[in-house]
């Protein structure tokens, strides 16, 4: 057998050119790597060659990585690195080939710039929340959430965060390989350094401490030694939060997300994301104290901020009027011979969700949140509670006429096509803080866009006849699931303003 030219791999790797170690760990390392065949840069992570010289070491370190690559397979989100190819190398090891992600690690990043401003924390902990309600979703839990696992990358004037390394990740409760007490003890919950099985709230537990440590730059579990540590983990008190968050909206979020006791302990990563956004929306009249002190606004420097992330927008004054709300579910196909990339297929991806977006707010609609393929806009400005649900059908109504056609276009381009589906509801909050009936209308849009079929746009009950004036509705059979707790019955839109 020819030698394949290792370049810097500690083993030959084909077709892959290596540009030096990003990073490495007991069983395995990790390179940026050039693609010979396309030129675009990559990550290669291949165990290290020392796990070769015991046959179980071996076998462990390969089942590991088989299985993260299998998890990542299933994985295609904003917040998550990309798995583009794996094979094998000299000798038989397996070789996984990522995105690579032109950025630092938030350790890195925390250590560098010092401890963020609380709604900084908050913009960029709500991106890890997107991506753990996906990973839940898929019935994926990650199981080694930590700093040196998030990736944090500049993009214009915002923070853009991304999870990887996926090693301990389990899908349905396996592999059975993967023992309960695996982990890295300053950010795994009891549970997990009991040896027990680990559920999405072991997740939120982790989240938690890392919101903590990017206001303080420093780990928030910390002991002389690691039996210090464990110690301070499984011991029924929980850590502390900061005394300037002690009135603080986000106070109750954090505690929950803490408790020792898993069955007291969040475990709803989505439910958690939209309390996040609601407590950023809250602050969002204050962004100029956000910027760090001795910055003026217009300086240029790289701040996070809220026009940049998907966060509700301000309550309006009047409470007197619903509030219009559109959940939109936008997913993009590949043709079944065709053989696009993942990382385009992912590119193209987001860009139809920002072409979406930008759709949407130009028919007065404002970004919510987003999380997966579901993207949610409020309608809020209109003179009435009609006109608000009025502007939110309209723009469901358009916004469906043009995925057809951009479908058709993006099909013979491409071999892509779109689907889009919607559901729309109304809630009228008590007052300009009542992030409960917000929280639940996103919920009922959500459930109402969930049920919908490719290309029919769902409205509840109330929605409906608010509605029934100017728009046409017909009863919506569409699945036999298509019936929320609370809404007797609900109504697809079928046609636009009359006269």
């Amino acid at each position: 057998m020819t030698r394949v030219p290792s370049r810097g791999f500690p083993v030959g790797v084909p077709g892959y050119q290596s540009l030096g170690l990003l990073g490495q760990g007991a069983s395995g390392q990790v390179f940026k790597a050039r693609q010979r065949s396309t030129g675009q840069f990559v990550a290669i992570k291949i165990p290290h060659p020392a796990s070769a010289d015991n046959p179980a070491t071996r076998r462990r370190v390969q089942q590991r990585l088989h299985q993260e690559t299998r998890v990542l397979a299933m994985l295609q989100h904003a917040h998550v690195v990309r798995l583009i190819d794996k094979g094998l190398a000299e000798g038989g090891l397996i070789f996984a080939v990522l995105e690579f992600i032109p950025g630092e690690t938030l350790r890195d990043f925390l250590q560098r710039n010092g401890g963020l401003p609380l709604p900084d924390t908050m913009a960029l902990m709500a991106q890890l929340l997107d991506a753990l309600t996906f990973l839940h979703q898929h019935q994926v839990v990650h199981r080694d959430l930590k700093p040196e696992n998030l990736m944090v990358v500049s993009t214009g004037t915002a923070l853009h965060l991304k999870l990887l390394d996926f090693g301990l990740a389990s899908h349905k409760g396996e592999p059975r390989f993967v023992t309960g007490a695996e982990g890295t003890p300053a950010y795994c919950a009891p549970e997990q350094l009991r040896g027990e099985p680990c559920t999405p709230a072991t997740d939120i537990y982790a989240w938690a401490l890392i919101f903590l440590e990017c206001l303080s730059a420093r780990p928030c579990v910390q002991g002389a030694d690691v039996g210090e540590v464990l110690q301070r983990q499984l011991s029924a008190e929980p850590a502390a939060l900061p005394e300037e968050l002690a009135d603080h909206p986000v106070a109750p979020l954090l505690r929950q997300a803490l408790h020792k006791d898993l069955r007291q302990r969040a475990s709803d990563a989505a439910g958690l994301y939209l309390d996040l956004v609601q407590c950023l929306a809250q602050l969002r009249g204050a962004r100029q104290a956000w910027m760090a002190p001795g910055v003026p606004a217009d300086s240029g420097a790289r701040q996070l901020t809220l026009d940049s992330m998907d966060i509700p927008a301000a309550e309006p004054a009047d409470a007197e009027h619903a509030l219009g709300i559109l959940c939109v579910g936008l997913r993009l196909y590949p043709a079944r011979n065709s053989s696009l990339a993942l990382p385009y297929l992912q590119e193209m991806r987001e860009q139809q969700m920002r072409w979406c977006a930008n759709a949407v707010q130009g028919g007065q609609g404002q970004s919510a949140g987003v999380l997966g393929d579901c993207m949610l806009f409020h309608f809020e400005q209109g003179a009435s509670s009609a006109q608000n649900l009025q502007q939110a059908a309209v723009a469901a109504i358009d916004l469906c006429t043009r995925v057809q056609r951009r479908s058709r276009l993006l099909e013979v381009q491409h071999g892509v096509r779109l689907e889009i589906s919607g559901g729309i509801h109304s809630v009228r909050p008590a007052s300009r803080h009542d992030a409960s009936s917000r929280n639940q209308g996103a919920n009922v849009a959500l459930h109402l866009n969930s049920v919908a079929e490719p290309g029919a746009i769902v409205a509840s009950q109330h929605a409906r006849r608010e509605l029934a004036a100017n728009m046409q509705f017909e009863e919506y059979l569409g699945t036999a699931a298509a019936r929320h707790a609370g809404e007797e019955r609900v109504f697809r839109l079928m046609a636009d303003l009359q006269g």
